[in-house]
């Protein structure tokens, strides 16, 4: 029977209903195509199948036989239990073998006795035995009789002799009951048509679709597994990116761009003549960048990534001084009241010299969702009449009832908090021009580290600017790891805070719970009265947290920036724009449940004032740290680099969970590496905006435009929608 990519799996023979349900359940896989996209993690090599008569010591291989018997041992350690499960398996020669596997007691109702399989791996000598541990196991059949009534010494049904497919399996669909499924949905169906034009194939050296489904599940050797990957990372990759650009010419149809070009001797000028430092090169590249953007007729999409304390902040506020340059207004919008508030104090203080809110001056407003109503009804009014220049807020500033009389550039903050509807629903606060929607310049900006490849991927339709050098004289923060077999050093450290207040320096003690909960860890709450009480009773010790009213978190903030307060105990409300140049110790108490960047980030609230700066990390206090923690935790110690931490935090996590949320509808990435396919990433990414240069909406190019709404949840269109919707 012929299949087509279309038909259900159902429809593949030895695919049951209940094998189906499993498909569908654990890997999504509805239809054939789905089946052939569950490409292996790996290919196993074999070796030869040979009999134990000819196998090397240490050498793999892949021998045949029959299950005779299992025999299971449990060895305690520690607190656990370690699980032997031993297979005894006889060939057709008679000579026997064992297959060992490690906590994988479920293997003997997996492979009950009587069933012959071909185990791969490395062949070791245990006292007088041979045995293979934790092999890749290929079920060849069930010998009818039962264990004893011999092996066949025919080896036809091992068609793969060298490179095993080895796939994303569960314990009811292990690999390999997935292979022959494969198999058979292959040898179904006819030649697969290709979506990439044949030039294409021949310009990048590819396979074509087809041959390289057929030789990834299958290959004959690694040189042709290894071509079958190149193709598939790039279909991926190159879909991925033609969605992203189609994206944004599909959000930018219909508009114009505003010049907001340098003005010389303008606002812009003054501000950066007032500086107290020079710009470092990395931010004079990035003010080119975006002074090409702003004198553009499309409207500027960029975005500023650095490491804290690269000095993105007077970037975006040169940013916004050139739209009111040009008689227009600007917006600064961020996503908590803490740092809304944080950078309005900010600007008001680095444009001071420019006059700020006196007459003929800079106006300044704050807008967020505690704005009093008075306030909230004057900056309304006065941001329709023009009277304000700048605004800064949180997204309040997106709500039907705010109006600009002319929104020049937008700045968004912390852009990994904010999905792309969000950017879009600000763009929009903008008015008409010429029968087209007039789009601000928005540059989206933030302080985690994204690896090139990463950004490529995530923001691949945004234009990247990337702040790779420090201000000079900012010393790379000290960071120590404080485990509970180190208790002593507690004291020690609570001490040197004491020292480093009465000197007239700052605290900062991070929490990861507000109160009691189910987990085991420090909650805020109680630590804070456990220091103000039993430790530092002789100062002060405010306290911030996401569940205090507004103006209860901004007084503890305020005596904590004033010194009133040394130590300020919190949760991660401070994570990022809080900026307190006296505080130069950062504790963290249960480290381990923080992510990489967010232990960077928290890092980065200290070392902003000059001299030498600390951060302690407290990990394991509450319960076992594990190999993957200690792993994130040591590598925070060991650098302040934050695109090395961020390549760190790739390799740990993968990309996946990288993704989050905030990127849903995006396609997977099933065979694509980020790290390992950096130049493909680009090659598809500039490929992707030449065809959608040409052709914006992909008329010309069906296949394209049929396979990226393939790959997209929901359909592109869905997805477009989505997000401005």
């Amino acid at each position: 029977m012929q299949l087509t990519l279309d038909d259900p799996v159902s429809a593949v023979p030895g695919v049951s209903s209940t094998v189906a349900s499993r498909l569908r359940k654990h890997f999504g896989i509805r239809t054939v195509h789905d089946l052939l996209e569950h490409h292996p993690r790996k290919h196993h090599d074999a070796g030869e199948v040979l009999d134990l008569s000819e196998v090397a010591v240490g050498e793999p291989a892949t021998l045949i036989g029959t299950i005779t018997d299992w025999s299971i041992r449990r060895i305690p350690k520690g607190r656990r239990t370690l699980t032997i499960a031993v297979a005894r398996v006889r060939q057709a020669s008679g000579a026997n073998f064992e297959a060992t596997f490690f906590n994988q007691e479920w293997r003997r109702r997996q492979l009950p006795e009587g069933t012959v399989a071909a185990f791969s791996g490395k062949v070791e000598r245990f006292r007088s035995a041979l045995k293979v541990s934790n092999p890749d196991t290929q079920v060849l059949g069930r010998v009818r009789g039962g264990a004893g009534a011999g092996v066949p010494d025919d080896l036809s049904a091992l068609e793969h002799q060298r490179l095993l497919p080895v796939y994303p399996a569960v314990a009811d669909l292990p690999s390999f009951k997935i292979v022959p499924l494969v198999e058979h949905a292959l040898d179904g169906l006819p030649p697969i048509p290709d979506w990439l034009p044949d030039a294409w194939l021949d310009e990048l050296d590819l396979l074509t679709l087809d041959d390289a489904l057929r030789q990834h599940h299958l290959p004959p050797d690694r040189e042709t597994a290894r071509a079958a990957r190149r193709r598939l990372v790039f279909d991926e990759l190159f879909a991925l990116q033609l969605g992203l650009q189609w994206r944004r010419a599909h959000l930018e149809a219909g508009t114009v761009g505003l010049d907001n070009s340098p003005v010389d001797l303008g606002h812009g000028d003054e501000f950066l003549r007032t500086m107290p430092f020079e710009p470092t090169g990395a931010q004079q590249r990035a003010f080119a960048e975006i002074a090409e953007d702003l004198r553009s007729s499309r409207p500027m999409h960029r975005l500023l990534q650095g490491d804290v304390g690269s000095g993105k902040t007077v970037v975006a506020v040169w940013s916004l001084l050139n739209a009111v340059d040009h008689g227009r207004q600007a917006a600064l919008m961020v996503p908590t009241e803490v740092l809304a508030e944080q950078h309005h104090r900010t600007l008001t203080e680095l444009l001071a010299p420019l006059g700020v809110n006196v007459l003929d001056g800079l106006r300044i407003e704050l807008l967020t969702g505690s704005s009093g109503v008075a306030h909230r009804r004057r900056v309304l009014g006065e941001l329709l009449t023009g009277d304000v220049d700048i605004v800064v807020g949180t997204h309040a500033l997106l709500e039907e009832g705010v109006r600009f009389a002319d929104l020049g550039v937008v700045v968004i903050d912390e852009q990994h908090r904010f999905g792309v509807s969000q950017r879009v629903q600000l763009k929009e606060k903008a008015g008409d021009g010429d029968g087209r929607e007039v789009l601000p310049d928005v540059l989206v900006m933030t302080a985690t580290p994204i690896p090139r490849s990463l950004a490529l991927t995530l923001y691949g339709d945004l234009d990247v600017t990337v702040l790779d050098e420090l201000p000079p004289g900012r010393e790379p923060i000290k960071t120590t790891l404080i485990t509970p077999d180190q208790a002593p050093r507690r004291a020690g450290l609570y001490a040197f805070i004491r020292d480093e207040a009465k000197a007239g320096r700052r605290a900062y003690v991070v929490c990861p719970l507000v109160e009691e909960g189910e987990v085991e860890a420090t909650n805020v709450t109680d630590h804070h009265a456990h220091l103000s009480t039993d430790v530092f009773p002789d100062l002060e010790v405010a306290l911030v947290h996401g569940r205090m009213r507004p103006d209860a978190k901004e007084s503890a903030m305020a005596r904590f920036r004033s010194g009133e307060a040394q130590v300020l105990v919190s949760t991660t409300v401070i994570e990022v724009g809080v900026d307190v140049p006296e505080a130069t110790v950062m504790v963290i108490e249960d480290a381990e449940r923080f992510g990489i960047s967010q232990l960077h980030q928290l890092r980065g609230r200290v070392g902003r004032g000059g001299g030498t700066s600390y951060c302690v990390l407290f990990a394991g206090w509450h319960g076992e740290l594990t190999d993957d923690a200690k792993e994130r935790l040591e590598a925070v110690a060991a650098t302040t680099d934050g695109f090395v931490l961020a390549e760190t935090d790739l390799g740990i996590r993968g990309a996946g969970q990288l993704f989050g949320k905030a990127q849903s509808g995006m396609p997977d990435l099933k065979v694509a590496d980020l790290r390992r396919d950096e130049a493909t990433i680009a090659l598809a990414r500039e490929r992707a905006r030449a065809v959608v240069a040409a052709d914006p909406d992909l008329t010309d190019h069906p296949r394209m435009r049929a396979e990226v709404l393939r790959r997209y949840e929901g359909g592109l269109e869905a997805f477009a929608a989505l997000q401005t919707g």
